[in-house]
C-alpha cells in the first residue's frame, strides 16, 4: 500500500470509531403510574418425544467358515555362489600421495594474499597460543601434514 492509501484508511477508521462511540443512550424512564410487571405462569409447549426409526434392520454378522490350517514353509537354505577372483585396480602405488613432514608457512599476510584467494578454505589449529592455517586445496593433493604446534606433534588430515 502507498502512504496515501494508509492515511485515508486510518482517517476512515477514525471517523467510523468516532461515529460509533459518540452515540448516547438514554436510560428508560420509570413513571410511578405504570403498572409493575408481574411474571405470568406459562407452561412450556408439549413436544412429542421422537425416537429415530431405522430405515433397515441391521444384518447379522456372518459366522466365519472353518478353514484348513496353513501349511508350513520349507526351511531356508543358503545359496552357494561360485567364488570370484577380483583384481583390485589402484591408480597410485603405495604411499603415492606423499605427506608433508616439514611444512613451510608464509612470513606475513601480504605474501599469503599473493598465493591464496579471499574466502579460500583452511583448517585452523591453535595450541597454547601457537596458531597455524592449513590450505584445504593443498591438503586435497597431499592429505596429511605432520607438524609441531605449541610444542606438540600433530597430524592434520583431509
Amino acid at each position: 500500500m502507498c502512504k496515501v492509501q494508509i492515511v485515508i484508511s486510518a482517517l476512515v477508521l477514525v471517523l467510523i470509531l468516532t461515529a460509533c462511540g459518540s452515540e448516547t443512550v438514554e436510560p428508560p424512564t420509570v413513571t410511578p403510574e405504570s403498572e409493575p410487571l408481574v411474571p405470568t405462569a406459562t407452561s412450556p409447549p408439549e413436544v412429542e418425544a421422537t425416537q429415530p426409526k431405522p430405515t433397515q434392520p441391521p444384518e447379522p454378522t456372518p459366522t466365519p467358515a472353518a478353514t484348513e490350517p496353513p501349511t508350513p514353509t520349507e526351511e531356508p537354505v543358503a545359496a552357494t555362489a561360485p567364488e570370484r577372483d577380483l583384481d583390485i585396480v589402484t591408480l597410485l602405488p603405495f604411499d603415492g600421495i606423499p605427506a608433508i613432514d616439514n611444512p613451510h608457512f608464509f612470513p606475513d599476510l601480504e605474501t599469503a594474499n599473493m598465493f591464496y584467494n579471499d574466502g579460500e578454505l583452511v583448517l585452523g589449529v591453535e595450541i597454547d597460543g601457537d596458531a597455524r592455517a592449513y590450505s584445504v586445496p593443498l591438503l586435497s593433493s597431499h592429505e596429511i601434514v605432520n607438524d609441531v604446534v605449541g610444542g606438540k606433534p600433530i597430524a592434520v588430515t583431509w
